[in-house]
């Protein structure tokens, strides 16, 4: 009997111990594809690796619409979220994230400007100019405003769909400066200026396009001469022999961001792997799977980064300088009122 009873205990210390050694669980929900695999391989891969977290991952390619149901319905099975920084804006505004907790973030790890309560920036990428260099050769536009003269550099244009990007991309070509950009759109005649100035090059749009796979598509196939797109879109053209090249100069940057769902069971670490995810090392890696640039100043600093990858970056030093960051929080109190402008702009 006695012996019975020691197996017994011995039996519950045994699992106890088994508890109390098992690794912390979570799940991080990305849009998958080559970025989540990238995210995988230099993030949170070997950030779950070194905290002890077994880490599972989902995919959802509309991550907002993933993130209402699940903390509205009361459902949340996902502890990190990968969103675009006006999603993210437009979750903490709808009352569906966890604060983020800048004791356990660092919270010097992000640039003035960048700061977010709820959504932490960690990679950037530039809407740019692009362009066919068989038919311009080595004399494109070096502006906005020489993108709009039409005369001195004729051809095709292909721009987004979208309003996001063009309207502050408008007033660049107006010759308002980065820094102003958002000022001018929060007067009352702002976004009808730059409604205005998009209205003016319409006639030499030749195709609004609607994905990026379809801007890198229209710049491979030589479809447009001049193109707006997403810098990783030019790149991967250019890289794969294209006759495609593209500058920075007066980009408009945006960033990703990583949100704790409102309601998570495990808010305490998922904190502490963003925060370990997101170091400069780990951002810094991120950068030899795809061109986004870090958030974080510190990836640029130590040469962590290779010299000849930092001028495919928005955000590295020497391509930052002229671009505009796209402001989050203006698009989810302007958003709709600046599409609902674009759209009728576009159906005239």
């Amino acid at each position: 009997m006695m012996l019975r009873m020691l197996r017994l205990t011995m039996a519950v210390i045994a699992m106890s111990a088994t508890g109390s050694l098992a690794a912390q669980t979570l799940t991080i929900t990305t849009a998958g594809g080559d970025y989540g695999a990238a995210m995988k391989k230099a993030m949170w891969g070997p950030a779950a690796a070194e905290l002890g977290f077994d880490v599972r991952e989902e995919t959802q390619s509309d991550g907002f619409a993933a993130l209402k149901m699940q903390v509205t319905s009361g459902a949340v099975t996902t502890d990190i979220i990968h969103l675009g920084s006006p999603e993210g804006a437009q979750a903490a505004a709808q009352d569906l994230l966890e604060p983020l907790d800048y004791s356990i973030i660092d919270p010097n790890s992000l640039p003035a400007g960048a700061e977010s309560a709820y959504c932490y920036p960690f990679s950037s990428y530039g809407t740019v100019m692009a362009w066919n260099t068989k038919t311009l050769g080595n004399k494109p536009p070096k502006t906005w405003a020489e993108f709009w003269d039409v005369k001195a550099f004729p051809g095709t244009r292909a721009l987004r769909a979208n309003a996001q990007d063009l309207i502050e991309i408008a007033l660049l070509s107006e010759g308002i400066a980065p820094s102003e950009i958002y000022n001018v759109l929060s007067t009352p005649d702002g976004l009808k200026r730059a409604i205005a100035r998009l209205a003016q090059l319409k006639p030499n749009v030749s195709v609004w396009w609607t994905s990026g796979a379809q801007s890198a598509q229209l710049l491979k196939d030589g479809e447009a001469d001049l193109v707006v797109t997403w810098n990783g879109r030019a790149q991967s053209v250019k890289a794969d022999g294209g006759a495609a090249d593209y500058s920075f100069k007066g980009s408009v940057i945006g960033t990703d961001c990583l949100a704790v769902p409102k309601g998570s069971a495990n808010k305490t670490a998922a904190m502490k792997l963003i925060a370990a995810m997101t170091t400069p090392e780990r951002g810094a890696k991120l950068t030899d799977f795809l061109a986004y640039g870090p958030v974080n100043p510190k990836a640029y600093q130590g040469n962590l980064i290779p010299v000849d990858r930092l001028q495919l970056l928005a955000t590295a030093p020497g391509n930052v300088e002229t671009s505009v960051f796209s402001k989050a929080d203006w698009w989810v109190k302007n958003g709709d009122a600046a599409q609902a402008a674009f759209d009728e702009m576009m159906n005239r």
